[in-house]
Parts: C-alpha cells; structure tokens; sequence
C-alpha cells in the first residue's frame, strides 16, 4: 500500500490553543504513531485497509484498492492513549481511498504508481478539507552475492488540500531510501523471520510549515526515518489488510520528530 504526504491541517484546532500541530499529510502517509513539532505532540491511529483486485504478473499489471481510515488527536500523554475512546475523543476524522497500481519492470523492478482523494474533518470545529494526492512508487531489488537481501526504493508525488475556508495548499516531495532483510533463523510461531532494517530520507520540495500554538509556524524542509522490524516471509494476512512486517520507525527532522508503527518498507 502507498499512501503520500498531503499539506494541510491535520487538527486544524488544538483545544488548548486554537492552532494545528502536526498537518493531514502527517496522518496519511505516516499513519499510527506518535509525532512532536518542537513542545507540541500529536498521536495518530491509521488503519490501513485495502483489497488486492489482482496480482501483478508480467504479462499484467496489478491492481490494489486503498481504503484508509484515520484518527488524529491533540497533545496526548502516552499513558491518556491507552484510555482514549475512538473517535469519540478524536481531534479528526479522515477517510482518503485510491487506487494503486503495480507494474512488474523486470524482475528485479517494479513501479507503483497511485492516486487517492478522500475528506478529513475536523471534529473541533466541525469543518471539512479535501485532500488528494498523485504520485509514483519505485522498488529495486539489489543483486548480492549473499543471504542478505537489499532493496532501493524511491518515490515523488505531489498532494494537497482544500478546506473549508479556501486556503488551499500543495506540495511536492521526494523520498530515497535503502531496505535490508537478514535471514536470522527466529522462528515465530513456527514461521521462519528476517531482522529488517531501513534507512529513508524525505525532502519536502516546498517546505511545509506546521502551526503552532502562538501563531508561529515550524519549517520542516527534510526527515530520516531509521526502522527495524520483524519481517514475516509471507504477508501475514488480516480482515481487510496484509502485514509484511511490524516494528518501530524512528523519525527525526528540522524541528519535527516521531515514532511510528512499521508494517513494510513504504516503497
């Protein structure tokens, strides 16, 4: 699944002081996770649903629904998000389905391109904002004369926003990143695993801002991402999605920094 940055409010009012902390873009391309723009703190819970029309083959390219729903919500303690009622005590709402598409270059190679547009709603407020997003996905298996295997990915896309009150926003950015699966011989639940690890850079080609509580906003020009994760050889199949993988990704950037759950390498 391949879900990108969109610009805008994610919680376009926080209820301690009237102004956004971490935007929509934040909610659909990185999903649950807990993020910190400077003192200010948001967690967000994604599901990612989606439905596999068809595999991709040579001979044809495949074809997978996205369905992802959101919850964003303001300045929570670590220990208030076990407690919290979703979406009763949701900031936002958000729902932004699409559709992707696999192309099978060669067969170290693939391409994913994919577009999506959906509405988020501020529960705050009650106002609403379009947003959409249109980009591509590459992913290259890199030959290696050992067990371990890499993998290149890299993507561009560019997305926006439409609010209520009319002030729309776009951007672009670009992300490259290094994937690595190690066959470590951990079984789990008598499934054979791989450690995974990834290393991402993401430039924001507009450099987004994020609003702060004093009517100041935060420039956010780039980010890593460091992940390592449980890999399952096989997808792990649930209602409505598949896991690749499940771990933590480390997020760090110009005055912006989180952590997030990891279900596969983005790419």
């Amino acid at each position: 699944m391949a879900l990108m940055i969109v610009s805008g409010s994610l919680m376009a009012n926080s209820p301690n002081d009237g102004e956004s902390v971490v935007n929509y873009s934040y909610a659909v391309v990185f999903g649950t996770g807990a993020y910190q723009v400077n003192d200010q703190k948001a967690f967000i819970f994604r599901v990612p649903f989606t439905h596999r029309v068809r595999e991709a083959s040579p001979e044809r390219h495949g074809i997978q629904l996205l369905l992802p729903t959101l919850a964003g919500f303001y300045d929570y303690d670590y220990d208030r998000i076990a407690r919290a009622n979703t979406p009763g005590d949701a900031a936002t709402l958000s729902f932004v389905p699409g559709m992707e598409f696999e192309y099978l270059i060669n067969e170290r190679w693939r391409l994913k391109p994919y577009g999506q547009i959906g509405m988020g709603r501020d529960l705050k407020n009650n106002e609403n904002a379009l947003i959409y997003v249109a980009g591509v996905n590459s992913h290259y298996s890199i030959p290696s004369p050992g067990k371990t295997e890499f993998a290149l990915g890299n993507m561009l896309a560019i997305t926006g926003f439409d609010p209520d009150d009319g002030n729309s926003q776009s951007m672009g950015i670009l992300g490259v990143g290094i994937d690595m699966l190690y066959p470590w011989g951990v079984h789990v639940f008598g499934k054979a695993t791989n450690l995974a690890t990834h290393l991402i850079y993401y430039l924001y080609l507009d450099n987004p801002g994020f609003e702060q509580g004093d009517n100041r906003t935060e420039t956010v020009r780039g980010e890593f991402e460091w992940g390592l994760a449980l890999d399952f050889r096989k997808p792990r199949k649930l209602p409505g999605m598949e896991l690749d993988r499940i771990g933590l990704g480390f997020r760090y950037g110009d005055n912006i920094k989180g952590i997030r759950l990891v279900t596969r390498f983005p790419f």
